[in-house]
């Protein structure tokens, strides 16, 4: 070559800087008006559509979903504290069918029935 190349404004031109496979940034030049290059997701036609189907959240996560399991969870919360701060049942609460015969079905705690 006989002639000097002026490479002077690709070298200025901005990179691309995506993160590569061996996790370098890319030197490859931006395509202009984007901040990637052709290969990184600058090229026309790259990228999610609009109205992108695939970003609709599906069930577990949808607002309703999330607010059924918070209130389910205040409900057992409320449920448990209630039960603390009764006392134990056994203690004070006798069966009178039990006093009445002191007959219970062999293997079991509850009362024979008759």
């Amino acid at each position: 070559m006989s002639h000097p190349r002026n490479v002077a404004t690709m070298r200025s031109s901005p990179r691309c800087g995506a993160q590569t496979r061996n996790g370098e940034a890319c030197r490859a030049p931006a395509l202009r008006g984007r901040m990637r290059c052709r290969m990184h997701g600058g090229a026309w036609g790259s990228g999610a559509p609009c109205g992108n189907s695939n970003a609709v959240k599906h069930g577990y996560f949808t607002s309703e979903a999330i607010e059924e399991r918070r209130f389910v969870r205040t409900v057992l919360e409320d449920a448990e504290d209630l039960l603390r701060r009764l006392p134990a049942a056994s203690d004070t609460i006798r069966n009178p069918r039990e006093s009445e015969t002191g007959c219970t079905t062999p293997g079991t705690d509850s009362p024979l029935r008759t």
